[in-house]
């Protein structure tokens, strides 16, 4: 990757209206600090992962919520306006035309709600060379994307959603780049469901309330 100047962004919600299918275990207030909690991890994991890279890869946050944009400014990251896009496929493109025009060669898409992502696995994957037209796909548990690194521009739209790795991949090779499948351990998982929590580690939950009223 040497010489490459690669841009890593973090679509965020505002945390008023994050992880709403957690409802049924959290009450809002928990909801909003589970989500903020889990960004600031996966920050401090990116860092840890760039420190032995040779080459440049900076981070920014994909956001309108003026409470993401100022932890991103305290958090020392670049911020990115999405403009209140209405789907995450938006933001995304938001983030890829910010990145091309500021003379990044290539934009790797991580979500903020990974239950714990290894700094190992995460400069693997920041690592992965795109000479030659490739994009990198790390699929999520359930066949969601849970990292996308493209070339810039990027030769193919973001469809993002239920088992959005297929369209990612078939997207890809109809633009005429090579799909790589990464799928590293620690970023197969991100926190959507009740379900998801019993993959989250201790100290990101603060007494969470039971499903039902006993």
């Amino acid at each position: 990757m040497s010489g490459a100047k690669r841009l890593v962004a973090i679509p965020m919600k505002d945390p008023r209206d994050a992880k709403t299918r957690l409802g049924l275990a959290l009450t809002p207030d928990q909801r909003g600090q589970l989500a903020l909690s889990l960004f600031r991890t996966t920050v401090t994991r990116l860092r840890e992962a760039v420190e032995g890279l040779g080459s440049q890869v900076d981070l920014a946050v994909v956001s309108a919520s003026p409470i993401i944009r100022d932890m991103a400014e305290t958090l020392g990251l670049s911020v990115i306006d999405d403009g209140g896009a209405p789907s995450l496929s938006l933001a995304v493109e938001a983030a890829a035309n910010w990145a091309t025009e500021q003379g990044y060669d290539a934009l790797c898409v991580l979500p903020g709600d990974l239950a714990d992502p290894d700094p190992v696995d995460l400069a693997w994957l920041l690592d992965h060379p795109l000479e030659g037209g490739t994009a990198v796909i790390c699929p999520a548990k359930d066949l969601g994307t849970n990292a996308l690194m493209v070339p810039l521009p990027c030769p193919f739209a973001f469809a993002y959603g239920a088992k959005s790795t297929i369209r990612h991949r078939g997207a890809a090779e109809e633009a005429g780049l090579t799909p790589v499948m990464m799928p590293l351990g620690s970023l197969r998982v991100d926190i959507d469901t009740v379900e998801d929590l019993h993959h989250l580690p201790s100290g990101h939950l603060r007494r969470p309330r039971r499903e039902t009223a006993q």
